[in-house]
């Protein structure tokens, strides 16, 4: 061993300690950047050396600069940030739903419904008062008015959630392609070498924030290949597979109601992506269960409501009776039977009465209308109704073009009314009925009596000033019903703002516990990752005794070299 080779030893320490006090000082300068990765310097001693039957070492190399980071830790951060992402993304739609039901103020549907209720109840004592009637009419409008609102905002709701659908699309199609590109020039830069010591720690820094990134869009799984770059796998299938990016597109699927939604799909297969976390997985929840459950369960709510106070009112008679009247509901198929006739309300096996009343000398004659519906071959069809309603006396019926039941009165001298409906064909066909519609979105008043009070059905003893009828209006809202499993209609609206509620504290918990798990990933993740400044400065001190060792032998190793020279 030479004095020489010992300077070299001194030499290349020197160098060893200023590249480690490069590191030290780049960690220092990047201790407040975010997604920055704690860069360690990687020393290994140099090959040995025999000299005789002694083994000397030849100094220090510096092998390379290594990451700090537990790639087991990063990788179940990004799966708790998903699934966190997901359960704060439903909590805020439903929420939003919460708000939009609106039922902590005093215009929310229940008050409305209470305010129906009172204005019914309050005619039941001057059954004959226009102004109570047009109260009763104008609380109706109110109350499906404001229905028809919740239901404008909800499907107004479902658009929003289509639109950030698209957006989210864009934005996971955008980090994909950030990640091939650099997928690309980390290979490029590493050659193949160890990825502990690479040499684009920069590059891998910036490809773990794309990949955080990435992971609060949809629940993905990052896997390192030996070459270096990462593959990313939503489900089954990969989105980045080296410097490759397959792209992503939104497609209408069409339910089996009919009804469509965009779905997320791999461009190149149309094959939908398997979402199970990250935003999109909660836009997919919020909208399917939320707002589509919500939807659904509101316009069956408005069924039930048209259904239950139709069938009420169109028994009952108003203080004036019907001079025309042309069903709202139509057939395709006026001589098919009529459960088959396309209502969406129920007819059974049954019949009504139709009273023929005479202005002139008060009489009134009653006729019973026969609705079979046995199954068998003469069951009645709208044909066999109109017949026996123009078999009436002083009565005419028709069926229009587009298969609405029309009557009127052959006289001006003649009016008639409706009772005792056990068929419920009233109701289905649209006669007589106080609402309109088949939804949320479509019920409303009946024009025929919006525009004409004394045509609201408070009597059920024929045309004039009863209340029996008005009674069974003023209770429907509270009356158990066995289509509703016992249960009334206030009930079942409430059941439906309960499941919202309850849906809303659930996900409140649960994120709450997912942002609790997450903050100790994350401490644990930056006690490893993170910048120690105390720790830098150890390690400076360290590399700059080094640094002064290293040059004190060289320097001794120089004055040994004057001393043999000059021998």
């Amino acid at each position: 061993m030479s004095i020489f080779g010992a300077i070299q030893k001194g030499s290349n320490a020197l160098q060893v300690a200023e590249l480690g006090l490069h590191v030290v000082g780049n960690n220092i300068a990047n201790a407040g950047t975010p997604g920055y990765i704690r860069q360690e310097l990687i020393q290994t001693s140099g090959p040995a050396t025999r000299i005789g039957g002694t083994i000397l070492g030849s100094g220090v190399k510096a092998v390379g600069v290594q990451q700090k980071i537990d790639e087991f830790l990063a990788d179940r951060m990004r799966q708790v940030k998903a699934e966190l992402e997901s359960s704060s993304r439903q909590g805020d739609l439903f929420g939003k739903l919460e708000s939009i039901l609106g039922e902590m103020n005093n215009n929310d549907l229940s008050s409305k419904m209470n305010d129906f209720s009172a204005s019914i109840q309050d005619l039941l004592n001057q059954p004959g008062n226009e102004a109570l009637r047009r109260l009763v009419i104008e609380r109706g409008s109110t109350l499906s008015g404001n229905i028809r609102s919740v239901a404008e905002q909800l499907n107004g709701f479902g658009t929003e959630l289509n639109a950030e659908t698209d957006q989210t699309v864009n934005e996971i199609n955008r980090l994909t392609e950030r990640i091939a590109q650099l997928n690309t020039r980390i290979v490029e830069l590493e050659g193949g070498k160890d990825s502990k010591t690479s040499d684009a720690v920069g590059l891998r820094d910036e490809r773990l924030q794309v990949l955080d990134e990435l992971s609060s869009y949809v629940g993905i799984r990052a896997v390192e290949q030996e070459s270096g770059s990462v593959s990313v796998f939503v489900g089954g299938e990969y989105l980045v597979a080296d410097g490759i990016q397959r792209e992503l597109k939104v497609a209408l699927r069409v339910q089996e109601d009919g009804t469509n939604y965009p779905e997320v799909r791999l461009a190149d297969t149309d094959f939908p992506l398997e979402v199970s976390a990250g935003r999109l997985h909660g836009i997919y929840l919020a909208r399917e269960q939320g707002i589509n459950g919500t939807i659904s369960r509101l316009d069956q709510f408005a069924r039930d409501l048209i259904s239950q106070f139709n069938l009420i009112h169109s028994q009952g008679q108003g203080t004036k009776g019907f001079s025309q009247v042309t069903s709202q509901n139509t057939t395709d198929d006026p001589t098919g039977a009529l459960d088959l006739a396309g209502y969406w309300g129920e007819v059974k096996n049954g019949e009504f009465q139709v009273q023929v009343y005479d202005l002139e000398t008060g009489a009134t004659k009653t006729s019973t209308i026969r609705v079979a519906l046995s199954g068998g071959s003469d069951d009645s069809s709208l044909e066999d109704i109109r017949q026996q309603l123009d078999d009436i006396s002083g009565l005419s019926a028709t069926i229009s073009n587009d298969g609405r039941l029309q009557i009127s009165a052959d006289s001006h001298k003649l009016q008639f009314s409706f009772q005792n409906d056990s068929s419920q064909f009233l109701s289905a066909a649209g006669i007589n009925t106080f609402f309109v519609g088949d939804s949320a979105s479509t019920i409303k008043v009946n024009s025929v009596v919006a525009n004409d009070p004394r045509m609201l059905a408070a009597s059920s003893t024929g045309i004039g000033n009863g209340t029996d009828n008005a009674l069974q209006l003023a209770q429907a809202f509270e009356t158990p019903l066995a289509s509703l499993n016992g249960r009334s209609l206030k009930e079942s609206y409430e059941d439906m703002i309960v499941r919202i509620t309850q849906e809303v504290s659930l996900q409140s918990g649960k994120t709450d516990g997912l942002t609790n798990f997450y903050q100790t990933l994350e401490s644990q993740h930056l006690a490893t990752t993170g910048v120690n400044m105390d720790e830098e400065a150890v390690k400076m001190l360290f590399y700059q005794k080094v640094f002064q060792a290293n040059g004190k032998l060289i320097q001794t190793a120089n004055e040994m070299l004057d001393v043999l020279v000059q021998l």
